[in-house]
């Protein structure tokens, strides 16, 4: 019984006094060793987790990608890659200050976590800029999903703790992974962010593919 895994044994009968003994001896063992598990836990949690949003983070996400890209490869659907970004964000930060612009978001957050299947991925990569990585989600649709994620951002201001609303709105990139091309994942955010920064310059909340942008050539 030990060799298998036990932590304690009687062989042959027991009194009652010595098994309650042994039972509060085992218990505390069992809830120790619970807490450290949990306390690993956290700690892992904490390192793959955005603090502020609760979100995953860069380093959970881009590790992420590749698997999302291999299991695309062996169903043969399409995947989806989009950066979102807030418009005038730092305007935000010195207009209302920093913890509203730390409101704005967690609110943020939660408004892209809630118009997401539970495959997809949701990160915080950078400040203010967000990534979500979708599987099985042809171009048609992706386009069509990242429109009404605009749309539910921009559609109500981030009210704040003293009464004040913020006006928000995001611009958002997107390229497509096919499962049959060559293309990384690496590759397929550049060409995200590539479709971003189009994106803020055709005049912030708005979506724009990557696959429509024409390449430079130097």
């Amino acid at each position: 019984a030990l060799d298998i895994g036990a932590n304690d044994l009687l062989v042959s009968g027991f009194e009652c006094e010595e098994l309650a003994l042994r039972l509060q001896r085992q218990i505390a063992r069992k809830r120790r060793e619970d807490r450290l598990r949990a306390n690993m836990r956290d700690g892992l949690r904490a390192a793959v987790t955005d603090p502020l949003t609760g979100l995953y983070n860069r380093r959970y996400a881009l590790p992420h990608l590749v698997r999302v890209a291999d299991r695309a490869k062996r169903s043969g659907r399409p995947y989806a890659l989009m950066l979102v970004d807030v418009d005038h964000f730092k305007n935000v930060n010195d207009s209302y200050g920093h913890a509203a612009g730390d409101a704005v978001l967690v609110a943020l957050a939660a408004r892209l976590r809630d118009g997401l299947r539970a495959p997809d991925l949701l990160a915080r990569i950078g400040g203010e800029e967000f990534l979500l990585a979708m599987p099985d989600m042809p171009r048609s649709r992706a386009s069509a999903v990242a429109e009404t994620l605009c749309h539910a951002v921009s559609n109500e201001p981030v009210l704040l703790a003293d009464g004040r609303a913020v006006p928000v709105s995001v611009s958002i990139g997107i390229s497509i992974g096919d499962p049959s091309g060559q293309a990384a994942p690496q590759d397929l955010l550049k060409r995200a962010d590539r479709a971003l920064y189009a994106a803020k310059d055709s005049g912030r909340n708005t979506v724009v593919l990557a696959d429509t942008i024409t390449p430079l050539h130097f």
